[in-house]
C-alpha cells in the first residue's frame, strides 16, 4: 500500500510542476523560476520509491535513486535563492543591498557543494519499509531488508538544510503576513511542518513526502502573488 502511496504523491508532484510551469510562462520573474527548479524531480523521488520493490535491486534502482538523491541536494537550497529574490521583488529594503542576494546564494551554494560532496563518498544499501524498497546512505534496523544486514552501516545525511530552509520559510512567510498580508506562506510551512515532524520509523517518511507538495504549493503561490503585485504582470501567448 505504501509503494502505491507514494506513486500518488509522485503524480501530485507532477501536477505541480506543471502549474509551476504555466506560472512560470504567465510571470517569468525570477523568484517564481528558482522555485520551481526544485520541483524539477521532486515527482522522481516519489516515482523511484513507489516503484522500488517491482523493480527489485540492481543498476536501473540504483541509478534512479543516485539521481533522486543529487536532485534533492541541488533542487533544495535553491529556494534560499528564491526567497532572496522574492524579497526584493517585494521592494523591502533590507533586501535591496546586492550582499544581501549574495549571501542568501552563498547559503545555498554552501550546502549544495556541502552534500554533494559528502555524497560523494557515501555507499548505497537497500533500504526496506513495508512493500517499499530503495537505496539509501545508511542502514538502521527498521529499514534492513535482511537479518543480516549491517544494521549502522553507512553514513546519514543531514537533514540541516531541510531544516535551516524550512525555518526560513516560516519566518519569512511570518513577515510576509505582517508586512503586505500575504499568509499564505506562513500557513503552508507551519502546516507542513507538522507531517515533516512524524519520525521516519513510524511511516517509512511517506508522511513527510506527502508534506511537500503543501510547502512547495505555498512557495509557488507566494513567488506567483509577488511576481503579480510587485512589477511583473501576466505575458501573453
Amino acid at each position: 500500500m505504501l509503494s502505491l502511496a507514494y506513486l500518488v504523491i509522485a503524480v501530485v508532484d507532477l501536477a505541480l510542476l506543471v502549474w509551476a510551469i504555466s506560472l512560470c510562462r504567465r510571470y517569468p520573474c525570477p523568484g517564481l523560476i528558482l522555485a520551481t527548479v526544485p520541483l524539477t524531480l521532486m515527482w522522481f523521488d516519489n516515482l523511484t520509491i513507489g516503484l522500488g520493490s517491482t523493480l527489485g535491486e540492481g543498476p536501473v534502482l540504483l541509478a534512479m535513486n543516485t539521481v533522486r538523491f543529487i536532485a534533492h541536494y541541488i533542487g533544495l537550497p535553491m529556494t534560499f535563492i528564491a526567497i532572496g529574490s522574492m524579497a526584493r521583488q517585494a521592494g523591502f529594503g533590507w533586501a535591496k543591498p546586492k550582499w544581501v542576494m549574495a549571501a542568501f546564494c552563498l547559503l545555498a551554494t554552501y550546502f549544495i557543494a556541502h552534500d554533494l560532496w559528502l555524497f560523494s563518498a557515501t555507499t548505497f544499501y537497500p533500504s526496506c519499509f513495508a512493500d517499499t524498497l530503495r537505496y539509501t546512505t545508511h542502514i538502521a534496523d527498521y529499514t534492513a531488508c535482511s537479518p543480516d544486514a549491517s544494521i549502522g552501516a553507512g553514513i546519514k545525511m543531514s537533514p540541516i538544510p531541510a531544516i535551516t530552509l524550512s525555518n526560513f520559510l516560516i519566518v519569512f512567510g511570518i513577515y510576509l503576513w505582517v508586512k503586505i498580508g500575504w499568509k499564505w506562506l506562513a500557513l503552508g510551512s507551519i502546516g507542513a511542518l507538522g507531517f515533516f515532524a512524524v519520525p521516519y520509523p513510524l511511516t517509512g517518511g511517506i508522511v513527510g513526502n506527502a508534506g511537500e507538495p503543501i510547502i512547495s504549493g505555498a512557495i509557488i503561490m507566494t513567488a506567483s502573488y509577488i511576481c503579480r503585485r510587485f512589477g511583473i504582470g501576466e505575458t501573453s501567448g
